[in-house]
């Protein structure tokens, strides 16, 4: 008996991308039927982003036919987040919040803004229509459980929530074709299970056809049938999914050895007998945002030589504790935030402070210009700058590129910043973080958007590095925690609680 198919939802028939003068996944055939869910697999750099961004009609397809569906494309990315966040300096959120211009999520969600409606253009919608959408936002609401955030400025929500709340989006303009980039990134473990749960809901109810982008295997939902795998900017398999190979293509890779790293300048005490000197003293830090209080009484010494894990949900105050720190956040001023001795507000120049510190963030990575190369963005790391930096000494370029190479980034250093996928970028970040031995190593959700082989190689370069600096490190994932780090800051509903990592 002949094998039957369904009607093809999306057709590549010996198609290219087009991405400047350069002609990519060259002569590609993949046919996505009505009825099938996809995985989207492939290291950093193997063009899933250029590929699921072709799919949304944001990278030209040119040659052989191409075929998309009637209704909506919606593609949830990294490269959306920034585009949301625009052009502003990383310390632009901490400003705006207090900002009573600020669009709140409310808003942002409305049906207005989800239609793309011109501001100046009076529309003048059926009522039915209207009831329609307001019913079907109160189910997206509370299936993502984000009725509370809805009165929040949208500059005020963290990394993890801005995912929930641009997937809402995504959810409300009622897409055939859900492309998920990478949507667990950010997401403390108890809405990752959530999300899972959701995307199993909207599959088994037939609600939506997806291609799942996903960097962890206990990321897949039940319900994936198919799953493309790239590399190189080719489609290099496809077919069938199965647990078995979901989880060995997530996996796949190894990290090379490590370049040998610096001798310590200093030894770090380990027997107690007398304390290292404070490099971070926060007493008393109170912040709140009209009537939301973020953290409340927070307490916290860091010494040099020791290793923190910063933890918490999504929303507990992690990324606001550590913008006090770095200098950022004007509410620094107006609590007693003690960095390398000295407090906040007492005329040393931030900058000064900055170029003590090693940081890599999502705010930073929103916010950081794509117009300088790779190695230029990790050069700026000398002096903390983000738009430009000093003209470098030739031991400054040797160190940057060594650094590059130690991540194995060294062949496409003059490449430009904006043109890499979202983990080289990130990868690019650390080394910039790292190139000038920091005093103080802030490292808020570094692995996110890394492939299972950069994660692998970066935890280990930061397990050799805590032997000779002080590190704060934030995560949701405890696989991520380096071994090393052995003390623990936990926040909750604005509190903080001392203990020992959990592995």
């Amino acid at each position: 008996m002949a094998k039957t198919f369904s009607p093809p939802l999306v057709e590549l028939a010996g198609a290219s991308l087009r991405v400047g003068e350069r002609l990519l996944f060259r002569n590609t055939h993949w046919v996505f039927r009505r009825g099938e869910q996809w995985a989207l697999v492939g290291p950093n750099g193997s063009g899933k982003t250029l590929f699921a961004s072709a799919l949304a009609g944001a990278v030209p397809v040119v040659g052989g036919e191409f075929r998309l569906p009637d209704g909506a494309v919606e593609h949830m990315s990294f490269e959306q987040q920034k585009f949301i966040a625009g052009d502003a300096p990383a310390a632009a959120r901490w400003f705006s919040i207090e900002e009573e211009a600020a669009p709140s999520l409310r808003e942002f969600l409305s049906q207005d803004r989800v239609e793309d409606i011109n501001p100046f253009e009076v529309v003048r919608r059926p009522r039915a229509a209207a009831r329609a959408f307001a019913q079907h936002q109160r189910r997206v609401v509370r299936l993502l459980g984000i009725a509370p955030l809805l009165r929040q400025p949208l500059p005020s929500v963290s990394n993890g929530e801005m995912r929930k709340v641009l997937l809402a989006r995504a959810l409300l303009r009622r897409p055939q074709l859900l492309i998920l980039d990478d949507p667990f990134a950010g997401l403390d473990e108890r809405f990752r299970r959530q999300l899972k749960e959701t995307l199993e809901k909207l599959i088994t109810r037939r609600a939506v056809h997806l291609l799942l982008i996903a960097a962890h295997p206990d990321e897949l939902p039940r319900g994936i049938t198919h799953w493309l795998r790239v590399d190189r900017c080719r489609v290099v398999e496809q077919g069938r999914f199965t647990k078995r190979r979901g989880r060995e293509s997530l996996t796949a890779g190894h990290a090379p050895r490590l370049q040998r790293l610096p001798r310590p300048r200093t030894t770090v005490s380990q027997t107690g007998r007398r304390a290292e000197p404070e490099l971070v003293r926060l007493t008393n830090v109170t912040v709140r945002y009209g009537d939301r209080t973020i953290l409340e009484n927070i307490d916290w010494v860091v010494h040099r030589g020791e290793s923190w894990a910063l933890l918490g949900p999504n929303g507990s105050g992690k990324s606001t504790l550590l913008s006090l720190i770095i200098g950022d956040n004007p509410q620094a001023y107006a609590n007693d935030v003690r960095v390398f001795g000295r407090r906040r507000g007492d005329g040393e120049s931030v900058w000064a402070l900055k170029r003590r510190i090693g940081w890599v963030s999502p705010e930073l990575h929103l916010h950081f210009p794509e117009a300088q190369t790779r190695l230029e963005a990790v050069l700026s790391g000398f002096d903390d700058a983000t738009g430009c930096y000093r003209r470098a000494t030739g031991r400054q370029r040797k160190i940057a590129r060594r650094w590059l190479g130690s991540f194995g980034l060294a062949g496409c250093a003059g490449r430009s910043f904006g043109s890499l996928s979202a983990g080289l970028q990130r990868m690019t970040l650390l080394a910039r973080a790292l190139v000038k031995r920091p005093d103080l190593l802030v490292l808020d959700e570094p692995c996110q958007g890394l492939d299972a082989a950069h994660r692998v190689r970066f935890i280990r370069t930061i397990e050799a590095l805590l032997r000779q600096t002080t590190a704060i490190y934030v995560t949701h994932r405890l696989d991520e925690i380096p071994a090393g780090i052995d003390r623990v800051l936990q926040l909750s509903g604005g509190t903080a609680q001392h203990s020992r990592p959990r592995r």
